[in-house]
């Protein structure tokens, strides 16, 4: 039995299992399978009401869990869902649910997403992953997968799978090594409203990528709606502080100038030389900066100290 096979019965069986992604590592369980969803909450002390991303194979798998998807969204995953689309990328899309009547009037639908995995909410959020284990086991499974970061709440993001070892070991039955994952941050988190794109999560798909097919507005601070942002995230156990302006001479433990492939790993390093403070610089907040900043600023509590020119 492969890997991959052994993950689909686990995932069929209702367990979690940590399986890369091309942003981090993702704890995935049956996106339909409500004691399933409460597996992943309990292995990773998620608060109940941080909703859950659904990873589906494609804009069709999409199409049947009885959301509404509007014409700029299927624009957006005809570019960034795509496969050897120039603009292919980690882009999370928050669609409201259809109402019961709605759904009474539509074509049959391949399965309801439960109030489990929107915390309540009525709306669902929605991705494709450019990854060929997390794709291969969507398709295996028949079915989409819900998938956090597959971390303690409030950690850093693991970016490796010896990231998930240190955090879950024990906890879940299987995690799959996909080695280092290509991108390191979270997706990019987007809703709707009317022709406008309102970013609540900044992420590698940017908003001067986004600005192509309309209007982008940035939401200042935690949206109920998108996952990853309502609480401390990112934070090691050292105390972090954000530094305006040169980062050097802060202190032995600093990261100047951070990118995103390395900033979780970088955190991670730390806690285990024994750092009890690190200091990071904050990059301009704009493209990918500004996905980078949003992380920083959060992993250190918004405790930001300006140096001195």
């Amino acid at each position: 039995m492969s890997v991959y096979d052994k993950a689909v019965k686990l995932l069929i069986d209702g367990c979690v299992v940590a399986i890369p992604t091309e942003t981090v590592y993702g704890l995935a369980a049956n996106a339909f399978n409500p004691a399933a969803i409460e597996r992943i909450f309990a292995a990773k002390g998620r608060p109940r009401d941080n909703p859950l991303i659904v990873h589906v194979a494609d804009l069709e798998m999409a199409r049947g869990l009885g959301l509404e998807i509007p014409e700029l969204a299927e624009r957006l995953a005809e570019n960034f869902w795509t496969a050897g689309s120039p603009l292919q990328g980690p882009l999370t899309m928050v669609f409201k649910r259809k109402t019961a009547r709605a759904l009474r009037a539509a074509p049959p639908q391949r399965g309801i997403i439960p109030d489990e995995v929107s915390c309540g909410l009525d709306t669902v959020a929605v991705r494709v992953p450019n990854h060929p284990a997390m794709l291969e086991i969507i398709r295996q499974c028949g079915f989409p997968l819900a998938a956090p970061s597959a971390n303690v709440s409030g950690s850093p993001s693991p970016t490796k799978a010896e990231h998930v070892y240190a955090d879950l070991s024990g906890k879940i039955p299987l995690i799959i090594d996909g080695g280092d994952c290509d991108c390191g941050l979270e997706s990019t988190v987007v809703m709707f409203d009317e022709n406008k794109i309102k970013i609540l999560r900044p992420g590698a798909v940017t908003a001067e990528m986004l600005s192509e097919f309309g209007e982008v507005e940035v939401e200042d601070g935690g949206s109920i709606h998108s996952p990853g942002t309502r609480y401390k995230h990112y934070a090691p156990r050292a105390e972090v502080i954000a530094v305006e302006g040169d980062a050097e001479g802060f202190g032995e433990f600093v990261i100047t100038n951070p990118e995103a492939k390395t900033l979780f790993a970088k955190l991670r390093e730390f806690d285990e030389l024994g750092a009890e403070q690190i200091f990071i610089q904050l990059p301009e907040p704009a493209g990918i900066g500004l996905a980078l900043y949003n992380r920083i600023i959060r992993a250190a509590e918004f405790k930001i100290v300006k140096a001195e020119v």
